[in-house]
């Protein structure tokens, strides 16, 4: 931005010294070229005078006479009725700015100046009104600096207060700056943070609520699970039975996540190795997609470490396994990968896909395929967000969801 005002104010001022400085340096040279005709006309008319008195008494004129009468590097000459000719000054070479007068006594008067001398007054002039203008133009360009500065400034301040709230940070006010316009958006950004952190206030509180509440009926029956483990017999029984027990084993785990996340305002995130979380989910879901007659496979690096909530990886995960298994055919498999940024967990299947129109309108809350509530993939984006990371679909046909997040640094 500063470097566009300067950029534009010196051009403005350059056009305007153009404009101006070109017709003045025109009308100078034309103005110094009379001027310079008027003196040799003084100086011819002077000469003419003085010899008109000598040439009636017939007293003879000398070089010496003529020398009162003219500037130093001019000529004049006399050429008197019967053809004499009297000269003073130095012989012009070149070209030469001639004026002629005639005297009553029938002699003509020729004052001469060297062309140069002219030539060089119209330079001086041309380069004072270059300088003049030179100098415009320097004090316009610092103008515009100092202005560019007090214009920057300020709205450099409000983009990096933009950028504090996009990072979560409610608490940032931008103040103000003495430019009304910027102080417009100003407070429109203080509004809106002031806004947003009661309403991600209300919210997590509701967050917390809930799952505090959770904690109570879900602690009730697992107490409830392990009498019914402790008193079952049968061997296949009791094995289901220790399957929910670890189910509700791990949604309490959920639970105490979200708590966690609820409480930190600026949900920050830990270590996650997106590979266990995988393997734990696909032991989980795998029973499910064998009922339905389907594989799930879990392929690639073991130590992929990414900065995240558990909680909410596992939740995004769990969605795009339900997503797959609802709207998806074929074996599903579960990809772990990682580059020098970022750390990816991709869930694929062998389905129909998704056509290319509606890659994004899925993502949107209500948007469902086949009955589908609309909610979770919505969902999940949102929980990818909130940990600074990304949910997108990298392929429509096959389908291929990814889960892109910050890698942690060694």
């Amino acid at each position: 931005m500063r470097r566009r005002m300067i950029l534009s104010t010196a051009l403005i001022a350059l056009a305007a010294v153009v404009v101006l400085g070109v017709p003045l340096a025109a009308v100078e040279a034309s103005r110094l070229r009379q001027d310079a005709r008027s003196r040799l006309e003084r100086e011819a008319d002077a000469a003419a005078g003085a010899i008109d008195d000598r040439l009636e008494r017939g007293a003879p004129i000398s070089p010496a006479l003529l020398r009162r009468f003219t500037r130093p590097a001019h000529r004049i000459t006399i050429t008197t009725r019967d053809g004499r000719r009297i000269s003073t000054g130095p012989p012009l070479g070149g070209e030469a700015l001639v004026v002629r007068a005639g005297s009553s006594e029938g002699a003509a008067v020729a004052a001469a100046a060297p062309q140069g001398e002219l030539d060089e007054r119209i330079r001086h002039e041309w380069l004072l009104i270059a300088a003049l203008g030179l100098g415009g133009v320097l004090i316009a360009i610092a103008l515009a600096a100092l202005q560019a500065r007090r214009l920057a400034r300020p709205l450099e301040a409000v983009a990096r207060g933009s950028r504090r709230l996009g990072d979560g940070d409610f608490s940032v006010r931008m103040g103000h700056f003495g430019v009304p316009e910027i102080d417009a958006i100003a407070q429109g950004l203080d509004g809106s943070a002031a806004r947003i952190a009661a309403l991600v206030a209300r919210e997590r509180e509701f967050s917390a609520n809930a799952s505090h509440q959770l904690r109570t009926p879900l602690t009730a029956l697992r107490l409830r699970l392990e009498r019914a483990g402790e008193a079952a017999g049968d061997g296949a029984r009791t094995r289901e039975l220790d399957a929910a027990l670890a189910e509700a084993d791990r949604l309490e785990a959920t639970i105490v996540d979200l708590l966690a996340h609820a409480r930190d305002a600026r949900g920050r995130p830990l270590p996650v190795n997106l590979a266990t979380v995988a393997h734990e989910h696909a032991a989980t879901w795998r029973p499910v997609f064998a009922r339905a007659g389907r594989a799930l496979e879990v392929r690639g690096a073991k130590n992929v470490v990414a900065r995240a909530s558990r909680g909410t990886v596992g939740q995004i995960l769990d969605v795009l396994l339900d997503n797959a298994l609802q709207h998806g055919a074929g074996t599903t498999r579960v990809e772990i990968g990682a580059d020098a940024r970022t750390a990816c967990l991709a869930v694929s299947d062998a389905g129909r896909g998704v056509a290319e129109a509606e890659r994004e309108r899925i993502f949107e809350r209500g948007a469902s395929r086949a009955g589908g509530t609309g909610i979770g993939l919505h969902l999940a984006r949102a929980l990818a967000r909130a940990d600074r990371g990304t949910l997108e679909i990298a392929s429509g046909a096959p389908s291929r969801f990814e889960l892109r997040l910050p890698v942690q640094a060694a």
